[in-house]
């Protein structure tokens, strides 16, 4: 067994063992900093950590005098200050919550609302029609907030302090948040207020968040919550973006030094970047600029966001970070846009994990990596390489389902299914144990090593799945607009990466496909069974 060492110091941060805990502290500390902002109807609102807290209290003191207590509360809708304060009233009051994705059908909306045994949904106005299809018993429109929040304020006022004095079990059961796998039935992940609150934490002290951020990522996501709630703990100002289709005006008006994203995010921002660099007609000279820019950094003299200024500036200006998790980045654009001096940070976490495991450091990275164990959690390699995790984040099991719960724990470790490689202290995550490709001959392939060579190497291509027909590895590839010409160059160029490979790992056949791989709402391929 390899164990991962932390041989990087830790950043300060407090002590947090449930979200209860980390909001009295946001309150205490960050009081009358503004906490959230975001646009309504053109309009920016916004609202002080005083005032989240206030109205997390009013929510939570309303939920308690409608009975509400033990009870699953599932939430869905887009990101929304609404959610955000939905969700910390449901868990501060000793109800569970059931985030659903809102990329999900009104099927699988009633699907997962019977899986979870949830009561009352609570839902935006946008998502009425699912709400209304899902059966759940009870149904609360966020557009009747105010009203709602005016009733709790009102049992406050008259005496009632229910809310405050309830005592949280810190390790039972807060959130039960469905996965998103991209090869199998989604299954419920039970976390606790101390595997939440301690992950949160974990992230605060491994990586330095500037004082601005974008919140884009899904909130029905684990990911997205630990994004939240870490920037809340470092004092942020956190924008709410609603929608994707927003997300470019949106960067361009907070203007956050931070964002909190997925890889495809990253790549489409360094892609835009370089065609608004072509269509000024300042391809050759940037071209010529980086090397010089990289070089002085080498010896000390940083002049990235002076000279590439006016590429900050189409991100908003203000752009230092960007913080990336749930799939593998791209090298280039990862070293591309550290050359305009904007950091990108990769992550790894699952689910089950709460979902931060690793992370690149600051001031420590190799752009390859997924970085060094994270604070509160130790990870070790199997004998067959697959990584294993423990650690206060780790999950309370699977809902109602006690046999995988059992599969996927080992002495206390959590078999993660993902295979990795440690190098100087650096995880390196290089496939999935359920999509490996076992030969006729007992070798093992990785899919994902041999299509992250392929999207490094090749030319032209936008994604690519590797699977097996028999022993012939085929390389199925998406090239959008790609004529025959460029076609037989794919081809020519992928086959040269055998010279280069073990014989059992060689490429055998490349087709091509007309459009984009099926993806999960997280923007993960569906690996579904081909060949």
């Amino acid at each position: 067994m390899k164990i991962v060492n932390k041989p990087y110091p830790y950043y300060d941060a407090p002590e947090i063992n449930s979200l209860r805990e980390l909001v009295d502290y946001c309150t205490k500390t960050h009081s009358e900093k503004v906490a959230f902002h975001w646009l309504e109807n053109k309009d920016e609102k916004f609202k002080t950590y005083k005032e989240v807290n206030d109205d997390i209290t009013a929510l939570g003191e309303y939920f308690i005098n409608e009975g509400y207590r033990g009870k699953h509360i599932a939430v869905i809708g887009e990101n929304s200050y609404n959610w955000i304060v939905t969700y910390f009233a449901t868990v501060n009051s000793g109800n569970v919550i059931v985030p659903i994705d809102k990329e999900c059908t009104k099927e699988d909306v009633k699907y997962f609302i019977e899986r979870s045994d949830a009561e009352i949904l609570i839902h935006s106005a946008d998502y009425t029609e699912e709400a209304e299809f899902s059966g759940c018993p009870t149904l609360i429109n966020m557009k009747n907030f105010d009203e709602i929040l005016g009733k709790g304020r009102e049992l406050l006022a008259s005496g009632k302090n229910e809310f405050n004095n309830f005592e949280i079990d810190r390790n039972k059961m807060c959130t039960l948040v469905f996965t998103s796998g991209t090869t199998a039935e989604p299954k419920g992940v039970m976390l606790s207020q101390r595997n939440i609150g301690t992950n949160s934490i974990s992230v605060v002290k491994s990586v330095k968040l500037p004082d601005t951020a974008l919140l884009m990522l899904p909130l029905n996501h684990t990911y997205g919550v630990i994004a939240t709630t870490s920037a809340m703990i470092s004092g942020c100002k956190i924008f709410i973006n609603s929608s994707l289709r927003r997300l470019a005006d949106d960067v361009k008006y907070a203007k956050p030094k931070y964002i909190p994203t997925v890889p495809l995010v990253g790549e489409v921002f360094y892609k835009n970047i370089w065609s608004a660099i072509k269509a000024s007609g300042k391809e050759n000279l940037i071209k010529k600029m980086i090397p010089i820019s990289n070089g002085l950094k080498k010896i000390g003299i940083d002049i990235r966001r002076k000279v590439f200024k006016q590429i900050i500036d189409g991100l908003g200006g203000e752009l230092e970070l960007i913080v990336t998790g749930g799939a593998p980045n791209h090298e280039e654009s990862v070293a591309g846009l550290t050359s305009f001096g904007i950091q990108v940070v990769t992550c790894y976490g699952i689910s089950e994990c709460s979902p931060s495991v690793s992370s690149m450091r600051n001031d420590h990275y190799d752009p390859a990596s997924v970085g060094n164990a994270l604070y509160n959690v130790e990870i070790k390699l199997s004998e067959e390489n697959e990584i294993l995790v423990k650690g206060t984040g780790v999950f309370l099991g699977y809902y109602k389902n006690e046999e995988a719960t059992k599969a996927v724990m080992e002495d206390g470790w959590f078999k993660t299914g993902d295979i990795g490689e440690m190098k100087n202290s650096f995880l390196y995550v290089t496939g999935r144990t359920k999509n490996l490709i076992v030969l006729s001959n007992g070798k093992n392939v990785s899919p994902e090593e041999l299509e992250k060579e392929i999207i490094k190497n090749v030319s032209n291509i936008n994604e690519v799945v590797v699977y097996a027909n028999g022993d012939d590895i085929i390389a199925e590839i998406y090239a959008a607009d790609a004529t025959d010409e460029i076609k037989e160059t794919i081809k020519n160029e992928v086959f040269v990466l055998n010279k280069n490979l073990p014989a059992y790992k060689h490429i055998s056949n490349v087709v091509f496909r007309n459009n984009e791989f099926e993806k999960t709402t997280t923007k993960k391929i569906k690996r579904t069974r081909r060949g």
